[in-house]
């Protein structure tokens, strides 16, 4: 593979992407947003596309010297991985050194960025995953239709036309209904939610960027076809989070109001919107998904807790989490792997460090504050804390690291292609 940025070596700012460059980046998005229910099953553990697409080009760009490493992040992970190391060896549950190697693959390149200011390379990125993530919602607009009309099941998800041997294994909800439609999720996608968080991220990115009409009503469409508040959340925490200590005043009025004007709606009945709001209902019902992500996981940490302060602090062990519900017989869904998790099996100290690694990818990157709340609020409320195509997508957006002021204002994204 040639280098990311050919002779110009993406160090200069402005510097645009080489052909090899910008085939990278699409291989990438390609492999997160097309191809990752596809993969090579080694007994449980699924080697998706994403994954290994993820893995070569980390590597590429330590090899091919256009990447250096943060120590900040690499103490952060080098601090992570040794507490959950310990946690792992003392654990009294049945732990999984597998799971805590995924976990630490996942993460380990969010030490690794480009070297300088390249910020033609962070414009095509971002233009780069509008684009992709446009055809997606338009596939969803066609499936919306063609699926309830048919009610063919091969149209429903690609993961009933792949052959066995390359499915990615996982248990996954692949087809949901609500008020009787069945739900899009881009044939590509596995599920609606993920569907919803693809375009809402997407749609962020343009109105903050180029904010084409076009492409924003597009992407809109997607949105509101899943039928998943999913996407909506995350863009409402990402303009609702408060940019620091000092907003937190303004915050709390602005989520006030929003609360107000949610209840002014439902209280109206209009139309329609009973699809929405009936989903506020799952917060109190067991086996839905709002119950499975937010409620059901506090009853695990009330759980950790009860084991001592060990557990407490350096958690149960990797892999735990999953194989404790089934003892702890709880008889509703628990939704896996998200924030609980990793209170759950690295403890206290190991969720903080792993949060921290996180957040100092997303905040010290050069995009805007909106989208980092956004991939914040989406790590800690959906299961996506051991998917590689999420880590992929947020390693890929914030490859770049600001400069020494956050930009207020981003230029005109160059169109990818």
């Amino acid at each position: 593979m040639a280098p990311l940025g050919g002779a110009a070596q993406l160090a200069p700012s402005g510097t645009e992407l080489s052909k090899s460059g910008r085939r990278a980046v699409w291989m990438s998005l390609i492999s997160v947003l097309f191809l990752s229910q596809i993969a090579y099953n080694i007994n449980t553990f699924p080697a998706s596309t994403d994954l290994i697409c993820y893995a070569a080009v980390t590597a590429y760009l330590l090899v091919s010297g256009f990447a250096s490493i943060g120590f900040l992040s690499l103490a952060l992970f080098i601090a992570a991985l040794v507490m959950a190391c310990f946690g792992t060896a003392t654990a009294t549950s049945s732990t999984s050194w597998t799971s805590l190697m995924l976990l630490f693959v996942l993460y380990a390149p969010f030490a690794i960025r480009l070297k300088g200011e390249p910020e033609g390379a962070h414009e095509y990125v971002l233009s780069a995953y509008v684009s992709a993530a446009t055809c997606i919602a338009c596939v969803a607009i066609v499936q919306i239709v063609l699926v309830n009309a048919t009610k063919s099941s091969l149209l429903t998800n690609i993961y009933f036309t792949l052959p066995e041997a390359i499915r990615g294994a996982g248990h996954y909800t692949f087809v949901r209904e609500g008020g009787g439609i069945i739900k899009p999720n881009g044939f590509f996608l596995r599920e609606s939610a993920d569907l919803s968080l693809v375009v809402a991220l997407a749609l962020l990115i343009e109105f903050g960027s180029r904010a084409r009409l076009r492409i924003m009503g597009i992407l809109a469409a997607g949105l509101l076809c899943s039928l998943s508040g999913t996407g909506l959340l995350a863009i409402t925490a990402g303009f609702l989070l408060p940019r620091s200590l000092l907003r937190i005043p303004l915050f709390v009025v602005y989520l006030t109001a929003l609360v107000l004007a949610l209840y002014l709606l439902y209280s109206l009945g209009i139309p329609g919107l009973d699809l929405w709001f009936d989903r506020l209902s799952e917060f109190q019902t067991p086996n839905t998904s709002a119950y499975a992500r937010f409620v059901a996981p506090m009853e695990m940490i009330g759980h950790s807790l009860d084991n001592g302060p060990l557990a407490t602090w350096f958690g149960n062990g990797a892999g735990s989490y999953l194989r404790d519900v089934q003892l702890y017989h709880m008889n509703y869904e628990v939704n896996d792997p998200t924030w609980a998790k990793l209170i759950y099996e690295y403890g206290v100290l190991g969720f903080v460090l792993i949060f921290a690694i996180l957040a100092q990818r997303l905040y010290s990157s050069r995009l805007r504050i909106e989208i980092c709340n956004f991939l914040m609020f989406s790590w800690i409320s959906v299961g996506v804390v051991l998917k590689p195509s999420f880590a992929l997508v947020v390693w890929l957006l914030t490859l770049v690291g600001q400069s020494a002021s956050r930009p207020t204002t981003q230029r005109a994204r160059p169109r990818a292609g």
